[in-house]
């Protein structure tokens, strides 16, 4: 694993929208990819499950308050680093068969870090 990243000013955020579901390498694909990132030295990573959500097959996704189907239930993953590591952590976990999920690249700029 890299050396502790200090992050500041102009980074990318890789997202990698996911269902709570989705299962790859053994474990829920959320864990495998964060452990990967983590694997990889990359600068960060964070998992948020969603309440809600709709993609390319419709409502597949969505939730009622009170009626909640774990195994659909939105999960978003996302990475920060800078956009040559993030490209090149994508393409090892595609090449090593990511699931075809849809993934993002974005800017963030970063205010504060801690130190």
């Amino acid at each position: 694993m890299a050396s502790e990243v200090h992050l500041h000013g102009q980074v990318r955020v890789l997202r990698f929208y996911t269902l709570a579901g989705d299962r790859w390498g053994g474990q829920s694909l959320a864990d495998s990819v964060v452990e990967a990132a983590h694997r990889a030295g990359l600068a960060g990573a964070t998992v948020l499950r969603g309440m809600v959500g709709f993609g390319r097959h419709g409502v597949d996704t969505f939730l009622s308050v009170l009626e909640v189907h774990t195994d659909h239930q939105p999960v978003l993953v996302e990475l920060v680093d800078s956009e040559p590591r993030l490209l090149a952590f994508l393409a090892e976990l595609l090449e090593e068969g990511l699931p075809n999920r849809l993934v993002t690249l974005g800017d963030a700029e970063v205010l504060a870090s801690p130190s």
